[in-house]
Order: C-alpha cells, then structure tokens, then sequence
C-alpha cells in the first residue's frame, strides 16, 4: 500500500468517526446550538434517526406539590359513602439552560411508617404537559386522584421525576 492511500483510509477512518460522534450526540449539539437543527435533520433523514429533546436528570425540579382531600357530600347514591377523592397539584420547573423533555413522575403514597402502599407512574403528557419544557419554563398541573382501595388510608406521599 502507497502513503497516499494510507493518508486516505486515515482520513476516512477520521470523517468515519465524526460522523459517528455526531450521530451519538446530536440531540446535545442541536440542544446547545440551534443553529444545528436543520443539518442535523438532514443527516438524521439520510442516516435513519430521530432529533429528541434532551433528558436532564437533574434538570427538572419539583418546585411544589400537594395532595388534599376534596370535601363532599359525606353521602353518595343510596346512602352508600362516595370514595374520597384528592386534589393533587404538582409544579415543574426546568431549571437548565437548555430545553429538555418533560420527565415522567412516580407518586407513591405512604404510610404512618413510611412505607409503600401504592405507586403509581404518571405521564404528564396526558395531563396536557409540554413535551418539551424550555429553560425555565415552569409546569403546573392538577388533577383528581381517586383511589382502587380508599381503605388504605395513606398519610404521605413521595415524588420522583424519572425518564422511562
């Protein structure tokens, strides 16, 4: 083999591992330089992959939460008690300079003890959360929450953000 083709597999093999290092953080390049969003489109339309929002761990901070019990009519239908329900309320707020995705939140309720009485995965895309938050952009959301054995009787709870 002559040194030119040795110096032209060099800069293949070069060219070859750039474009890898492109490919495996091009979510990260497109998150800090926007202005590499449509190249990298580009490549991602030849190459068969998707540009995703980015998922910080730590990026996503639970800025306040609470569950309390919505007070009712203490009789339902039939003079059958209505199971409680709860008002749960949850406030995110993207604390990075970067958009990053919008986590999922684990909710379990405790007991006097601390101890695990159910665990429950919510996708906050469903309760109309953005995909994406954008730095700093905060998320506040309710619901009502009812529970399948309301004789638990949970007296805490615990929340974690997670991506699946």
């Amino acid at each position: 083999m002559t040194y030119a083709g040795l110096i032209t597999w060099a800069i293949g093999g070069v060219l070859g591992l750039i474009l890898q290092a492109t490919l495996l953080y091009k979510d990260l390049l497109v998150a800090y330089q926007a202005s590499l969003k449509a190249p990298l489109t580009q490549l991602c339309a030849w190459a068969d992959c998707q540009i995703l929002a980015l998922q910080l761990a730590d990026a996503v901070v639970i800025d306040h939460a609470a569950i309390d019990l919505l007070h009712r009519n203490p009789m339902g239908v039939d003079d059958v008690p209505p199971s409680p329900q709860w008002s749960f309320e949850i406030h995110l707020r993207n604390s990075a300079k970067v958009p990053v995705a919008t986590p999922q939140v684990e909710l379990t309720l405790t007991d006097s003890q601390d101890q695990a009485l159910m665990r429950k995965v919510i996708d906050l895309s469903s309760w109309g959360a953005p995909a994406v938050m954008a730095p700093g952009q905060i998320v506040s959301l309710s619901r009502q929450l009812g529970l399948r054995h309301p004789e638990s009787g949970f007296m805490g709870y615990r929340l974690l953000t997670f991506y699946p």
